[in-house]
């Protein structure tokens, strides 16, 4: 059995800075008859075989349920191709989408047995590309927070710079192991911006730069 086809195939990026264009089309799981979005090569080559769901007979088929990994690599695939998910505008929405040999959920859980760190969690370096073994690292919770996209509330286009209206000045912040690092307060938003990157810099920090 595989995945039935919902609607005509499109063409897409595989990526949000991608220029390379794959077919992609709707697909109804055959085991929780949720609709998600996925590469018609992968359905066609017996790749992806469902959504990823945690369905009994799903987890027979990929024989993997069992390892600590699987649900990583399970909510990992929802987000970028379960459309009905909260989450999916900011991942498959984006065109963010899992690379091709990790659509094999034991190709990805060898690549957590060789990689993963004790207690921390799987994060994208980019947020603006794909899962793929070159993107991910393990960090803790507080790089994977400040890794995320920039607030709406955020009025300065740089994650960690916010405007402090007492102080009127630019506050420049990060966290790191769970602690809140105030590096400093600046008149000028593009000082603020570089004293947070350097910051991370010279202390060696995995938090992504501005």
């Amino acid at each position: 059995m595989t995945p039935r086809l919902v609607g005509e195939p499109y063409k897409r990026r595989t990526s949000g800075e991608s220029t390379t264009l794959r077919l992609y089309a709707l697909y109804e799981c055959q085991y929780c008859k949720n609709t998600f979005e996925t590469m018609v090569q992968s359905v066609k080559a017996g790749i992806t075989k469902s959504c990823g769901c945690n369905s009994r007979e799903a987890q027979t088929t990929h024989g993997m349920s069992h390892s600590k990994f699987y649900q990583t690599w399970y909510d990992m695939k929802r987000r970028c191709y379960d459309v009905k998910r909260r989450d999916y505008k900011w991942y498959g929405g984006k065109g963010i989408t899992l690379c091709e040999e990790w659509l094999d959920p034991k190709v990805f859980m060898d690549w957590c047995e060789e990689t993963y760190i004790e207690g921390m969690t799987l994060d994208r370096i980019d947020t603006d590309k794909n899962y793929q073994p070159d993107n991910c690292r393990w960090v803790d919770m507080s790089v994977q927070n400040s890794n995320k996209g920039i607030r709406t509330t955020n009025t300065s286009g740089y994650t960690g710079v916010t405007w402090h209206k007492n102080r009127n000045r630019w506050c420049s912040t990060l966290r790191s192991q769970g602690i809140l690092i105030n590096v400093g307060t600046f008149k000028d938003k593009i000082e603020a911006v570089l004293a947070r990157d350097n910051y991370i810099v010279e202390n060696k920090l995995p938090h992504k730069l501005s």
